[in-house]
């Protein structure tokens, strides 16, 4: 390996510890920091997001679907047509098993 390597790999592993200890000094200040904002600077915060979105002022271009996803995704939303909307939905509480979707968990319908 010619010195010329060598000046490199230090440059790099320098960068790297460099990035490093900016990395945790930034860690550290963050967790240093204390929250102080009053229940009015929350809700309005709350209030600002919630427009946002409502609005859809930062929403990004929208992406075009190409050819067999688009026919696909179209094709799911139609058949989903067929299916009948259960008058309620299953519960976990009153199974036996153990949760989740195969014991009735979320998601599973109860059938009338």
């Amino acid at each position: 390996m010619t010195d010329h390597h060598k000046n490199l790999a230090r440059r790099a592993v320098v960068r790297r510890v460099a990035a490093l200890v900016a990395l945790l000094g930034a860690t550290a200040a963050a967790h240093g920091q204390r929250l102080t904002g009053t229940a009015a600077d929350i809700g309005r915060s709350t209030e600002t997001w919630l427009a946002l979105q409502r609005d859809n002022r930062a929403a990004g271009a929208d992406l075009p679907m190409l050819g067999d996803a688009a026919s696909l995704a179209y094709q799911r939303y139609l058949d989903s047509f067929k299916n009948k909307i259960p008058d309620t939905l299953g519960s976990p509480l009153g199974s036996s098993g153990g949760g989740g979707a195969a014991a009735g968990g979320q998601g599973a319908m109860q059938s009338n």
